[in-house]
């Protein structure tokens, strides 16, 4: 039977490197005035990190999990009456997701370090 290993530890690089960059806009969206245009791009880049997390069996409780946790917080941030305002559910929300998205992240690289054990 072939690994896969090598194409999941690919797979699993630029999922790490898309999780910072979607962290990244959250964290951004979160600190600022509500816009729709930065949620939309974070939407998509979460649809498309979706599509490679399903290429890595490993993730999918943990995966299943964040999204989740997205939905509660997609949710708490549309509930706020004043979108400048995040109020203690949004917060509560947003830790959640960031652990789970820190575990999603360490997964990852228990699949590169694999990859480049089976490429080496």
């Amino acid at each position: 039977m072939i690994s896969h290993s090598p194409e999941q530890a690919a797979i699993a690089s630029e999922l790490e490197r898309q999780l910072t960059a979607y962290e990244d806009g959250l964290r951004e969206l979160l600190q600022r005035r509500w816009d729709p245009e930065l949620y939309r791009e974070l939407s998509d880049r979460f649809d498309g990190m979706q599509m490679q997390a399903t290429l890595l069996p490993k993730l999918a409780a943990s995966w299943t999990e964040l999204l989740i946790t997205r939905v509660d917080l997609t949710h708490a941030l549309w509930a706020l009456s004043s979108p400048s305002r995040v109020n203690g559910k949004v917060v509560a929300y947003h830790a959640r997701h960031k652990v789970l998205i820190e575990e999603v992240r360490r997964k990852c690289r228990e699949y590169i370090a694999k990859g480049e054990r089976v490429s080496a």
